[in-house]
């Protein structure tokens, strides 16, 4: 039986971008190839010399496995997107509706519209075939697909099994434990991407055992590379008992944390705000910084996630900073372009604000994002690794404004489809950072 909701869901999506817009991120992939191959693909030196797979194959894997996990993170928070923050709830919550064929639907969306994100990563891995093997690049290729569909399939369960979680009272004490000044219910939906992204980077890695055994003479390794995809698909199997529950239950659950926030007086929720000070006598900077606590928070706590995780890793290699330091600073400055996705035409006008301001308070808000990334980097670097460290350190730093005042500009001049425009620039600016620090 036909989806009635999939033709319905199409048209509910005004402004969703033309499906050129999601091929600019891909081209911009194909064009940051020449600029980036020689620092991520390091290991291409190797199979050049004619040495044995088993000295180039593991940094293939390790590649492999980074660009798996991002396209899995990337998934995963636009399934929360999709899912719980979509356009769809503001506009079915007050129609009767059946949950499981409109999840159905949001995750066919959600997979369309993804699609640019493995296409990506196929496209820059196109060195490793060409130099090396594509039966090695086909066999990373399958693995960053697998990773791919397993973050939607878990994304989406995590998220909803998130409802449940937030009205479950054995979880209340544990939720209290880790929800700093957020309301209750509110911490089982920030902390549900994390947990996804954990379940499915543990599958990836297990993948990228058997990717690198396969290549190195162990046939059945190959199998291990369906991993990501088994979790994924058990995931998307207890999706429709889930939205059967608690889809429209996590609309009272948004509605009941913003009642929490409405609770509190002016000054205690201009506290609440991350990075609240720095917006002291600057209207338009604070509505920017609050839009993004609340709408676009995993941007916030994402972007201190993610410079740990790259701290930790260019402790001994600082070499890694200039890619995947890089990488996360990019990524996290598209919170800029998000702010606007929510914004009518008209809004700034109607409130009287000038629209050049309100774009410099977005591309600040983004600069204040990625100090989660580039602070944590830049003191292993500096401390570790001394004057050369130092220089990637700050070269993080202009990169994050850079990335930032680009994300802000896309934001004023393309609104809803500024991320997709912001993608593209995004990933030249990420190359040619690559490019130079090399």
């Amino acid at each position: 039986m036909a989806n009635p909701y999939l033709s319905v869901h199409r048209r509910m999506r005004r402004h969703r971008p033309t499906p050129w817009a999601r091929m600019i991120p891909v081209v911009a992939a194909g064009a940051a190839i020449p600029l980036v191959s020689g620092d991520l693909f390091w290991f291409l030196e190797a199979v050049e010399a004619g040495l044995d797979p088993a000295q180039w194959v593991p940094g293939l894997t390790a590649v492999t496995t980074r660009l798996a996990n991002l396209v899995a993170a990337a998934v995963i928070l636009h399934s929360y997107t999709d899912l719980v923050r979509g356009p769809d709830r503001a506009i079915l919550d007050v129609h009767p509706v059946s949950p499981r064929p409109l999840v159905s639907a949001i995750g066919l969306h959600t997979l369309g519209s993804r699609l640019y994100l493995p296409l990506m990563a196929a496209i820059l891995l196109l060195p490793v075939g060409m130099s090396a093997s594509w039966v090695a690049y086909l066999g990373a290729v399958g693995l960053i697909v697998a990773a791919w569909l397993g973050g939607i399939g878990v994304g989406f369960m995590i998220n909803l099994a998130a409802v449940w979680a937030a009205y479950s009272p054995g979880l209340a004490g544990l939720l209290d434990a880790v929800r700093g000044q957020n309301p209750r219910m509110q911490a089982a939906l920030i902390y549900a991407p994390g947990v996804a992204l954990a379940l499915v980077g543990l599958a990836v890695e297990f993948g990228a055992i058997g990717l690198e055994a396969a290549l190195t003479g162990w046939s059945l390794g190959w199998a291990w590379l369906v991993i990501p995809l088994i979790v994924g698909a058990v995931a998307w199997a207890l999706v429709g008992t889930l939205a059967d529950h608690f889809y429209v239950r996590a609309s009272l659950l948004l509605a009941e944390v913003e009642g929490a926030w409405g609770q509190h007086d002016e000054s205690v929720a201009a506290g609440a705000v991350y990075m609240e000070r720095v917006a002291r006598g600057r209207p338009e900077l604070l509505r920017a910084l609050r839009n993004g606590w609340r709408s676009q928070r995993l941007y916030a706590t994402g972007g201190w996630i993610a410079g740990l995780v790259v701290a930790g890793m260019c402790w001994s290699d600082p070499d890694t900073a200039t890619v995947w330091g890089a990488g996360a600073v990019v990524l996290i400055a598209a919170v800029a372009a998000r702010l606007s996705e929510g914004d009518p035409l008209w809004l700034d006008d109607a409130l009287g604000v000038s629209r050049l301001s309100v774009m410099w308070s977005r591309a600040i808000v983004a600069w204040v994002y990625t100090l989660g990334v580039w602070a944590p980097v830049g003191l292993v670097l500096a401390g570790r690794h001394g004057t050369d460290g130092l220089q990637v350190g700050l070269g993080l730093v202009v990169l994050s404004l850079v990335a930032a005042a680009s994300s802000a500009c896309t934001a004023l001049l393309w609104h809803q489809r500024a991320i997709w425009a912001y993608g593209a620039t995004g990933i030249v600016a990420w190359a040619g950072f690559v490019s130079v620090m090399g």
